[in-house]
């Protein structure tokens, strides 16, 4: 009995459907705007507006191309469907999620069919041959038959995590620190600033972070960000995550406090906070107060000095003749503090709990 007699005889009555693919949750995961490929059809696609799916249907002859965010015609790319009698109308399509299944389409509609033990089906001869190589390249489901190459998906099981695919290959990452990741903007920002139910676990102190419960230190990543120090019930200190209000760094001396940010040197991007409405310019730490960094959407974009014998005056956005000393600016030898914290200044100033938007807990 040849494989194809094996072929019949296997067949079977089943819905084709995706068992994954929710437009709805993907959509919850990336950017408005962002447009997909529907992968339980080759001629569809969907845009995510205001964070609900919007199908769209090619015409005729057309299929939808991730890449280009086209319809292009069909016989120009290979389309990967759930369905796989969306691009074989009629005859033999192999199983996209198995190697020894396989469809018998008509006018567009599948029964499956199973190899017997041992055999694999295959799409070139439409039987199943013993021992026939198979290889399963991609799942339909996988974010690189659906998404654009570069684009920013949140990763659901934790709040800090993204994902994007890449040259076929679905890669993953986190963001710095406690960040997490925002579905909306396809960025880190402060936890704060972003919604996620998604229970983790918390931050634990290395030794020798945090002196007592109740001290404030810096993230170590941000000018304006740093860490409450609590104790937990088996004696360990916790780290909770918090920024310094519109125009205040964070000083580690004495405990932490937000402070006018023109009193604190920091190694960091010092142009956090500026440039979200217009490009503004920040002081440069440890140059004496001659240079500033320019500053758009909160990070430096380039770098500027005041001409000779002028300095740079961060509060007023100008260079001036008159003598700048700001301790932000100062040239000057970094001090570390017993917290191992790196920013120095004078700390006239609030606690951090009294002078952030968000306090930490």
């Amino acid at each position: 009995m040849n494989a194809r007699i094996f072929v019949f005889l296997a067949l079977a009555l089943v819905p084709l459907c995706s068992a994954t693919f929710d437009p709805s949750v993907i959509c919850s995961l990336v950017v408005n705007g962002t447009k997909i490929n529907d992968p339980r059809v080759c001629n569809g696609w969907i845009e995510c507006t205001a964070g609900q799916p919007v199908a769209g249907t090619c015409g005729a002859g057309l299929f939808y191309d991730r890449e280009s965010e086209k319809c292009v015609d069909s016989d120009s790319i290979q389309c990967l469907s759930s369905d796989p009698c969306a691009s074989v109308l009629n005859g033999f399509a192999a199983d996209p999620y198995s190697c020894s299944s396989y469809y018998y389409c008509l006018d567009g509609k599948g029964t499956k069919g199973y190899c017997p033990t041992g055999m694999n089906f295959s799409a070139g001869t439409e039987t199943c041959i013993r021992m026939y190589p198979c290889k399963l390249n991609m799942d339909p489901d996988s974010y690189c038959n659906i998404l654009p190459d570069g684009v920013f998906i949140k990763d659901s099981s934790n709040c800090n995590g993204w994902q994007m695919c890449w040259d076929g290959e679905v890669i993953s990452g986190t963001c710095p620190g406690t960040f997490y990741f925002s579905a909306s903007s396809a960025s880190c920002d402060y936890p704060q600033n972003v919604a996620c139910d998604i229970s983790v676990p918390p931050l634990i102190a290395e030794k020798g972070v945090c002196a007592q419960a109740g001290d404030f230190v810096s993230d170590k990543v941000s000018c304006n960000g740093y860490y409450y120090c609590h104790e937990l019930a088996d004696g360990q200190m916790a780290l909770e995550h918090a920024v310094c209000s519109d125009g205040r760094f964070f000083l580690a001396a004495d405990g932490g406090a937000c402070v006018p940010r023109t009193n604190v040197a920091c190694p960091y991007d010092r142009c956090v906070g500026l440039g979200n409405t217009t490009i503004q310019l920040a002081s440069e730490s440890d140059d004496g107060c001659r240079g500033f960094a320019i500053c758009q959407d909160g990070v430096s974009i380039g770098t500027g000095t005041c001409p000779a014998e002028e300095y740079f005056d961060e509060l007023t956005q100008r260079c001036t003749t008159a003598v700048i000393s700001y301790p932000a600016c100062q040239t000057q030898v970094v001090a570390h503090t017993a917290n191992n914290d790196d920013t120095t200044g004078t700390s006239t100033s609030d606690s951090p709990r009294q002078a952030t938007s968000t306090e930490a807990a």
